[in-house]
């Protein structure tokens, strides 16, 4: 690859890079081609992406950004699995892969700035999806007006039941 090659790819990746808000690094060592096409599948299911660089250019372009310090764990083999919008999602992928193929370990991850290590991101991989979420908030949120709706009904329930058992009672 000629210098000017790697600066542009160098480049490319900073304006990726800095626009993401979670990204984990992987060791991939030992991974097959069929195994390795179906885990860019299951991460590209996501909505996230999944890319492998040379750890030096990967550096260079992280030393730019927010991602900086993963730094010191890009050693060795190294995929970058990446998303701008939902990292349980992506979590969850990983981490469901390596229970099926153990040689795509985890080594570090950055989840809005913030460093996510090994029992972070199998905490993050089992929270429930965004979906159930955003419902189960909006049951806590609705469950106070149906209380009160429920306390409003009580009184005239109840004189329909008073009521009804008054005229069972003179038949």
């Amino acid at each position: 690859m000629q210098r000017s090659e790697k600066q542009a790819q160098v480049k490319e990746l900073t304006v990726q890079f800095s626009s993401l808000s979670a990204v984990f690094a992987l060791d991939y060592r030992g991974l097959k081609v069929s195994e390795a096409t179906t885990f860019r599948q299951k991460v590209r299911d996501t909505g996230a992406g999944y890319r492998v660089v040379k750890n030096t250019l990967l550096k260079r372009a992280l030393s730019e950004t927010p991602l900086a310090i993963m730094e010191p764990y890009l050693e060795g083999m190294t995929g970058l699995a990446f998303t701008e919008s939902d990292p349980v999602s992506l979590a969850k992928a990983i981490y469901d892969f390596q229970q099926d193929v153990p040689s795509v370990a985890f080594k570090i991850g950055v989840v809005e700035d913030k460093v996510v290590d090994q029992k972070q991101f199998e905490a993050l991989a089992s929270l429930p999806s965004k979906e159930i979420l955003q419902s189960q908030l909006l049951s806590v949120l609705q469950a106070p007006i149906r209380n009160l709706f429920n306390v409003m009904q009580a009184p005239g329930r109840d004189l329909v039941m008073v009521l009804r058992a008054r005229s069972g009672q003179s038949s």
